[in-house]
């Protein structure tokens, strides 16, 4: 714990010197050993797994065998009945059906690999490159390569992209809202403070992901990557298993209801073709039964929705299309759904999502009742008489 030890402690623990800094040869061995200031990411996946991916849903999953059944319906026609015009039919409709899929697959991954675009070219918005002493002189490099022991200056507008212990302030202020809540800047210090500190009042640290907003300061790089605490809050993330959104539930609701349908259209038609032939002629061959197979696979065919699914696709790319243009990034075409039945947001902290202003609309006076005019701190606005 880098916060209750003296500053020269902590510089010899890691093995750095504050006026010289590391080496290039000690750099590097530690950026072997720690690997890259970065958060660890699984490996982005290949555009024809996605593609391979959309046919794993279950409504795709009935399309498709709808497919093969129209297909085997057709065959049988052109084969056994001659009825070459049904059999046709059959295919087109096998054909008609497929393209949907197709249809379906491609929006999704057109969606992805859009969101994938845009997440890259962020990425390289925020590639912040930080001041760092080396072989006793200061250079800028990339956040990336920094390594626990380097000595780093920062000042205001400044970055802080790793966990520092400080050593030297002037009236450093740093914003670390997104670790404790706080919208106002904490000041920091280089003293030693006791064990049982608070991460949000350990004011001789600082933190990845906080800014500078008043002084500046020197400290020495104690943690990188995933061992930030910003690191630990992006391991546990990463380790939340996904749930289904709303809309995959509702989707899967109605393709087990689907299944029902079809398979009891299935079997009554079977039952009651079979049974007609029976009572009609008295006899029951192969033949005639393949015929009402024939027809029973033409009604499930018919039961199942085979537009919906790119009817679904086509309605949520347009959403997150609209959400785009509203500068919304979405990386999956269901979370455009799952945004669209939000109900409630619950954040904690004014600051943090709120511009950190409280303001009298309306007030009470001598018996009269008032309404004030004009929003935020603006001087603007009147106080007005409120009907009785």
């Amino acid at each position: 714990m880098f916060y209750n030890q003296s500053k020269d402690d902590v510089l010899k623990e890691l093995n750095t010197s504050r006026h010289e800094g590391l080496t290039k040869k000690e750099v590097q061995a530690r950026l072997e050993k720690y690997g890259r200031n970065e958060m660890q990411q699984d490996p982005p996946t290949p555009i024809w797994k996605i593609f391979i991916h959309s046919f794993k849903e279950p409504l795709v999953i009935i399309l498709l065998l709808a497919v093969l059944l129209s297909l085997v319906s057709g065959i049988y026609d052109l084969t056994s009945s001659g009825d070459v015009k049904h059999a046709m039919s059959s295919f087109y409709e096998a054909i008609a059906i497929m393209i949907l899929i197709l249809i379906n697959s491609g929006l999704s991954v057109w969606q992805t690999a859009s969101a994938r675009k845009s997440l890259d070219s962020l990425k390289k918005m925020n590639d912040h490159q930080v001041s760092v002493l080396r072989d006793n002189n200061w250079e800028k490099i990339s956040v990336n390569l920094l390594v626990p022991g380097d000595i780093i200056g920062v000042k205001m507008g400044d970055f802080i992209e790793a966990d520092v212990r400080w050593f030297k302030t002037s009236e450093l202020q740093v914003l670390e809202a997104h670790l404790t809540g706080e919208s106002e800047p904490i000041s920091k210090a280089v003293e030693i403070l006791p064990e049982e500190t608070d991460l949000g009042d350990r004011k001789n640290m600082g933190y990845s992901g906080s800014t500078v907003t008043n002084g500046n300061g020197y400290a020495v790089v104690v943690a990188t990557g995933m061992e930030t605490e910003l690191g630990k809050i992006a391991g546990l993330l990463k380790d939340t298993p996904d749930s289904k959104t709303p809309i995959e539930k509702t989707v899967n609701e109605l393709t087990r209801k689907l299944m029902y349908v079809a398979g009891c259209v299935v079997l009554f038609t079977l039952v009651a073709g079979s049974l007609k032939t029976w009572l009609t002629t008295g006899t029951f061959s192969f033949t005639s039964f393949a015929a009402i197979l024939s027809t029973a696979i033409a009604l499930a065919v018919a039961a199942i929705p085979d537009a919906l699914p790119a009817v679904l696709s086509i309605v949520l790319t347009i959403g997150a299309t609209v959400l785009t243009k509203s500068k919304g990034l979405i990386k999956s075409l269901n979370s455009v759904e799952t945004l669209g039945s939000t109900t409630f947001i619950a954040s904690d902290k004014t600051g943090t999502l709120t511009k950190n202003e409280m303001t009298v609309t309306r007030f009470f006076a001598n018996g009269i009742e008032f309404e004030v005019e004009g929003r935020g701190y603006d001087p603007l606005g009147r106080s007005l008489l409120m009907a009785k």
